[in-house]
């Protein structure tokens, strides 16, 4: 993806400040080029938005797993898991415990 493309995505962002998918879209690109610190200051503003975004603390989890910083990535995707289950969402759950599991080793 080009900057070309990233700039479209900081002009929606900008233009529709309110709205969760530029965001997250901005967000999802960042983690896709391996920009993790943005990648993880968008999500951590979605999450600001939307505190029961599930899928958001998934992703920012796994951003923080990638910039090697896996005790926040720890308390992130906690977060993830328990949202997951309070809205009975299986694959999300999975997901963040496998990461979860992932995280513990990197720190042993």
């Amino acid at each position: 993806m080009s900057e070309a493309k990233i700039a479209q995505f900081l002009a929606l962002k900008e233009a529709h400040p309110q709205s969760e998918m530029p965001r997250w879209t901005l967000a999802t690109t960042y983690a896709e080029l391996g920009r993790h610190d943005e990648a993880i200051a968008e999500f951590e503003a979605l999450i600001a938005m939307k505190p029961d975004y599930c899928v958001a603390y998934l992703h920012m989890g796994s951003s923080l797993l990638e910039a090697d910083r896996p005790e926040d990535a720890i308390e992130v995707l906690e977060q993830a898991r328990q949202l997951a289950i309070d809205q009975s969402h299986t694959a999300p759950r999975q997901e963040a415990e496998m990461l979860l599991e992932q995280a513990r080793e990197e720190l042993e």
